[in-house]
């Protein structure tokens, strides 16, 4: 490539007038050749005249090049100078919103090799501008993971967005747990738990592996799905470091596109990561809320699940119910068989009495071998009723430990709010404590009600 100086169209300035300026010294030859007598063919002023106008033509060419091709060029280059300063000064969430056709794209206007260009150009923005919008994408939806701890909520709040991004109309994020799928999170869907149970959500969960039904036009599916004629259903398995954790079904009213699941792809690896850290917070909330050698709520988080108890009796001026227990001689049996018997002495009386508590109770180790139960909604009566069945299933069921029987006891005291007029849960605590005192000094084995 013949370059003269730093500028292209100067370049062709200077090539294209030279080659008129040539063209003007070689006319009047030519013409001689055609039969001009060279008397007027080689007179100075035709020379003149034949450069001159060698030059004018260059010089309208290069003018003509400079309005077709330079405004062209203009034009991308403008193009390109407002996307430029918009990457430099505007986050990408602003470029998204304000790159139009019209401010970020060429007409193109030719089927030459400048067609080409402006093609080349609008194929470039467009992949810059997708790429922008899958970025910003992903950093929303990460935020939105970021933000959620509990799964519960994790759920719930993700799976709009998600739906969204790739343009579904129903959906469900599920959560594997001892080998079922439980639901935690669906939009359009009436039956969640029997969904999980169907063939083919099973299959796609055990396979580890997408799966896209397409659904063709007249064939209708199990109404229990949706609640509308789905076009696609897409069955996404969750999974972390190669395990499946759950599954993502989404529901499409059209045919799936490849765009929808390519950016299923970019979120389904963020949501495998965040279930798991939301998994692993609820392992340690569990943890750090359960006694670790009975499995029944340790006394820190107990005794905060009566204050809110409390609370709700005083707001809704509802009965609340307390007992406490104590093992009778759980010293001895610890001295006679040894601390590892008598820490299943306790897991067993822990499983007796998870066992005939109501649903919504709360049950505690209250420390060493006592045990508190929290009863709302029971009056006097009724937390002497259950604590008197508790201990009666206590006796009737003897601890076997090898080819011995240990019988075992347990005393027990019980209260109740509005019946005592406890100004705190703390006062009602005391309360039970005291008559399980008395129950102890009168004997043991019974239950006492002061």
């Amino acid at each position: 490539m013949i370059r003269l100086t730093k500028k292209i169209f100067d370049d062709l300035a200077i090539l294209m007038m030279g080659f008129g300026l040539l063209i003007g010294i070689v006319f009047p030859f030519f013409i001689v050749l055609l039969g001009v007598p060279g008397s007027i063919a080689f007179r100075w002023w035709f020379f003149l005249v034949c450069i001159l106008a060698g030059i004018i033509v260059g010089a309208v060419n290069i003018v003509l090049a400079r309005t077709i091709v330079g405004r062209r060029l203009t034009t991308m280059a403008g193009k390109m100078q407002y996307i430029g300063s918009f990457l430099a000064e505007h986050p990408q969430e602003e470029i998204i919103a304000s790159c139009s056709p019209e401010k970020c794209l060429i007409e193109r206007d030719s089927d030459d090799e400048l067609g080409e260009c402006v093609d080349s150009y609008n194929r470039l923005v467009a992949s810059l501008y997708q790429s922008f919008r899958k970025e910003s994408m992903v950093k929303s939806f990460s935020r939105i993971l970021s933000g959620r701890l509990e799964l519960d909520d994790l759920a719930a709040s993700v799976l709009p967005s998600l739906m969204q991004h790739v343009g579904a109309e129903a959906g469900a994020i599920f959560v594997e747990d001892n080998g079922e799928l439980i639901p935690k999170a669906c939009h359009r869907i009436p039956d969640a738990a029997a969904l999980a149970k169907k063939d083919l959500v099973a299959s796609s969960f055990s396979r580890g592996r997408r799966t896209v039904v397409e659904v063709p036009e007249g064939v209708t599916i199990e109404g229990a799905l949706v609640d509308f004629r789905p076009a696609a259903i897409v069955l996404e398995p969750i999974r972390y470091l190669e395990v499946t954790i759950g599954m993502l079904v989404l529901a499409f009213a059209k045919p799936v596109q490849s765009e929808s699941l390519e950016v299923l792809d970019l979120l389904s690896d963020s949501l495998a990561v965040a279930m798991k850290n939301s998994l692993t917070y609820d392992q340690l909330q569990r943890l750090a809320a359960n006694d670790s050698l009975t499995g029944l709520f340790n006394r820190r988080f107990g005794m905060a699940r009566l204050q809110e108890e409390f609370g709700r009796a005083v707001r809704n001026n509802a009965p609340l119910g307390v007992c406490i227990f104590d093992l009778d001689h759980f010293k001895s049996i610890n001295d006679t068989y040894g601390h590892q018997v008598g820490d299943k002495v306790l897991v067993h009386f822990a499983r007796i009495l998870k066992s005939a508590l109501r649903e919504g109770d709360v049950s505690l180790r209250y420390g060493g071998e006592e045990f508190m139960a929290v009863l709302p909604g029971a009056s006097l009566t009724d937390a002497y009723q259950i604590a008197e069945r508790i201990r009666r299933m206590v006796e009737d069921a003897a601890f076997q430990y090898g080819p011995q029987t240990i019988r075992l006891t347990v005393s027990g005291g019980a209260t109740s709010w509005p019946d005592f007029d406890a100004s705190s849960p703390e006062a009602l605590v005391r309360r039970a404590d005291e008559s399980l005192y008395s129950a102890k000094q009168s004997g043991r084995n019974r239950i006492t009600v002061l």
